[in-house]
């Protein structure tokens, strides 16, 4: 799945008009859990004037965890050294950081990274070691016999990019509609805490996406530029002919879900239009187009900023749109480093540092610090072991956190141990996650309002883990 910024724009909107669309089996299909999610809605429903926003960053290719966490301590650094040969990062180098808890040694970050190092500092990031798809827990010993169950296609991009929005294993025959966990949790939690929304509440400033789409809501595609609706400056009779068209209802079911889906899509580009358009500029200052023969880093600090700048204005009209949840996705491509690894994975990291910085201060600006939570997502890690130039496609990873309402300054999951022969390491040289998507999830939605018993729901294979909750946030 890869995300193109630089479709011509009458394609761009037919792309995000018809968003909806390429999830919308929902108009045909009821899924067997809906009397389910209807239930919980009604529990759900007289819960709260509160606001709460979730925001995920995906890094798309498959970000090398290995050298964003690295053990800084004499032997297990020495470990790392041996073990990543040509990709090490310089031991003065790296990023101290002192973790209040859940590091087994001393750790570092990458040095391109110094603005989430300052975040880690002051509370306001945790990191989650050892995170991965999982359908139950795996050890080394099954994992290398052959007798572990594995999510499909264990080392495929696309695959692991859906696998990790919808958590679902499909078989090829199947009838129900693909959903992500994302788009479950707006299904049970739109009705009862946006009842007076104008506007979807999943938002994507990255395109479509597997993981905002829901079995009865759809996610939104917005643009990170000016926000247009139907426009024809050379014959605008020929864009209110079509307008007209679109009021009319079709006999043909295929024609009319088509008609309402292109309508639904104008009427919400309008009421952004207007939203937007009547409040006040951001104060906080977001990384700027990058001047010509800028370094990399500036351009992705751009890309992302620009995604994360859209989702802070968003969560500033958040009482225009009657929004008390919202969910946005932001994604920044790139991190796919077969080569040129040492090269390309730290004006990756720089950017991406230097938007997450930016979006949390808007977030202060705003008086949302503590309402907004931000959680990294990639589809795997990438292997200990060079291949040469860069890192080839792994399994398990190292995520971060966060918020104002973050337990920050920790370290949660497993940091593992890099040692030849370990068991956090399989023959093969990938890392086995100890911590599943399904529990990752589990405690962003308990913090945005889901109660235990609605967990399974959302994510289904969370049952075969013991702990449903990391405690990488307060509850509040």
């Amino acid at each position: 799945m890869t995300f193109d910024r630089t479709v011509p724009g009458r394609r761009r909107f037919l792309r995000r008009s018809l968003a909806a669309l390429a999830g919308g089996s929902g108009f045909f299909a009821v899924p067997a859990s809906l009397s389910l999610l209807n239930a919980a809605w009604a529990q759900q429903a007289d819960r709260g004037a509160d606001y709460k926003a979730l925001v995920c960053v995906f890094l798309l290719g498959g970000n090398d965890g290995h050298n964003l966490l690295v053990p800084r301590s004499n032997a297990e650094y020495a470990v790392y050294a041996h073990r990543r040969r040509g990709l090490t990062i310089p031991q003065q180098q790296l990023l101290p950081i002192s973790p209040l808890s859940g590091a087994p040694h001393a750790l570092g970050l990458h040095p391109a990274v110094p603005e989430l190092a300052q975040l880690f500092e002051t509370r306001a990031l945790a990191l989650v070691g050892s995170v991965g798809a999982l359908l139950e827990p795996v050890s080394r010993q099954a994992y290398d016999q052959g007798s572990a169950r594995l999510p499909p296609q264990l080392f495929s991009h696309n695959d692991q990019q859906d696998f990790w929005q919808n958590l679902e294993v499909r078989s090829p025959v199947e009838s129900t509609p693909a959903s992500g966990w994302g788009g479950r949790l707006a299904d049970l939690v739109h009705a009862g805490h946006n009842p007076g929304a104008t506007l979807a509440m999943n938002l994507s400033l990255a395109g479509s996406n597997p993981f905002q789409v829901g079995r009865t809501t759809q996610p939104l595609t917005v643009d990170t530029g000016p926000i247009r609706a139907v426009e024809n400056d050379r014959d605008p009779a020929a864009a209110a002919a079509f307008e007209a068209f679109l009021a009319q209802p079709q006999v043909n079911l295929l024609a009319d879900t088509y008609r309402r889906t292109i309508k639904g899509a104008i009427d919400d580009y309008r009421t952004l239009q207007a939203v937007l358009a009547a409040a006040p500029p951001l104060a906080t200052v977001f990384p700027g187009p990058p001047a010509i023969g800028a370094p990399a880093a500036d351009g992705f600090a751009y890309a992302l900023g620009s995604q994360l700048r859209r989702a802070a204005e968003l969560i500033a009209v958040r009482e225009a749109l009657g929004h008390r949840r919202q969910i946005f996705f932001c994604a920044l491509g790139g991190f796919d480093t077969h080569d040129l690894q040492m090269t390309d994975q730290p004006q990756l990291l720089a950017g991406l540092s230097r938007a997450l910085h930016a979006f949390y201060q808007a977030t202060v600006d705003l008086r949302v610090a503590d309402r907004v939570t931000t959680f990294a997502a990639s589809e795997f890690g990438r292997s200990l072991t060079s291949n040469g130039d860069g890192s080839d496609h792994s399994w398990g990873n190292h995520l971060f956190v966060l918020g104002g309402a973050v337990e920050g300054r920790r370290v949660f999951g497993n940091i593992p141990d890099l040692a030849l022969g370990s068991a956090d390491f399989a023959g093969d040289g990938n890392l086995i996650p100890r911590v599943a998507v399904d529990q990752y999830g589990a405690t962003l939605a308990r913090w945005f309002g889901v109660d235990a018993a609605s967990l399974p729901l959302l994510f289904p294979n969370l049952q075969a883990f013991g702990q449903s909750d990391l405690g990488f946030l307060r509850p509040g």
